[in-house]
């Protein structure tokens, strides 16, 4: 009889926990985020020079130009040595440049950038680097200098924000530049037995620059600007070693800093130090953050394979694809992304549901 009792009073305890945990335990089924295709272009097909506005910069190979959300092409060409293009401008130029016609995306030419060097676009900033690897200088909408850095140790690493920009060395050394080009920051992050800057990037207000640096003992260091001080708010050191140019970035409300390690895709908190990894095939070549959410767009390299993930919330990773392509890249607007593959350049869209 006792045996019984026990039996039921067993049995309702673990009715009465299985009641429990149904009702707390319940919560609302989490959105999909489904991919819808929306067109398809060749960048091969006749240019619809009409198109003026709202261009979108595209680079594939030896081919660049600009096109359309509603799938047209508006320009294309092809250059033979190198090239540069944003959303604000494009150039081509050879091993020699000087002189170096620019123009804007209607094809109207902006200015000339005189000095020999390298120009680079980053969205509406204009930059040149000069002959030797250890210099460089911002210039004015028109081609014009708008200030010069002049060093003796080459620049091994190079980024730039609306709050100014900042360069890493080769001998370990990393400064960064206010946008009317005053020295504002400089220190070593030291750590390795061979130091050299691979990667450096600096928030859009300018409060932050980090960067990956060393070998022999590789780290990733965040630092918060404090007036003429950096101080280091979260550094990594990694088992493996990377010999590459390494992509280092900020995300646009300058809360993340994303990082590519030898291995996968780094994320840091910036306010909290929270910090995580995940597994990345190849190495990274861009990140595009979508403007009408939290989705982060992440595009690798492992040979001739490229694969896409797609992120959400800090480290939510919500899925990847691959595909095979001798050039690629991928650009987020609204709320699609574009994926350019060899001479293609596919529309995607994306909602949760």
């Amino acid at each position: 009889m006792k045996l019984k009792k026990n039996v039921l009073l067993l049995t309702f305890f673990v009715f009465l926990f299985l009641i429990i945990y149904i009702f707390a335990a319940a919560r609302p089924l989490g959105k999909e985020l489904q991919m819808a295709p929306v067109w398809t272009i060749d960048i091969r097909q006749t240019a619809d020079h009409s198109q003026k506005t709202d261009l979108l910069p595209f680079r594939l190979g030896q081919t660049m130009g600009y096109f359309t959300a509603d799938g047209k092409i508006a320009s294309m060409y092809t250059f033979p040595y190198k090239a540069s293009i944003s959303r604000f401008y494009y150039a081509q130029y050879g091993s020699d440049a000087a002189d170096t016609a620019f123009y804007k995306p209607d094809g109207i030419q902006a200015g000339i950038i005189v000095p020999c060097g390298f120009p680079f676009f980053d969205e509406n900033r204009i930059f040149l680097f000069m002959p030797g690897g250890t210099s460089f200088m911002q210039c004015n909408s028109d081609g014009s200098e708008k200030w010069r850095y002049e060093g003796a140790v080459p620049i091994t690493a190079f980024s730039s924000s609306p709050a100014g920009c900042v360069a890493g060395f080769a001998d370990g050394t990393i400064c960064s530049f206010t946008a009317d080009g005053r020295p504002s920051q400089a220190f070593t992050p030291g750590g390795s037995d061979y130091p050299v800057i691979l990667g450096a990037d600096i928030s859009s207000d300018g409060k932050y620059i980090a960067c990956m640096s060393g070998q022999n003992r590789q780290r990733i260091v965040l630092a918060k600007c404090e007036r003429e001080h950096s101080i280091i708010t979260f550094f990594k050191y990694f088992d493996r070693d990377q010999t590459r140019q390494v992509l280092v970035k900020f995300s646009k409300k300058n809360d993340v800093l994303y990082y590519n390690y030898a291995g996968g895709l780094g994320v840091v908190k910036c306010l909290s130090g929270k910090h995580t990894e995940i597994p990345v095939k190849g190495w990274i070549i861009t990140i595009q953050e979508s403007e009408t959410g939290n989705t982060i767009y992440v595009l690798s390299r492992d040979e001739s394979t490229y694969t896409v993930y797609i992120l959400e919330d800090f480290d939510n990773l919500l899925g990847s694809f691959s595909f095979s392509a001798d050039s690629a890249f991928i650009l987020a607007k609204d709320n699609s992304l574009y994926i350019g593959r060899n001479t293609q350049i596919s529309r995607l869209t994306f909602a949760e549901k």
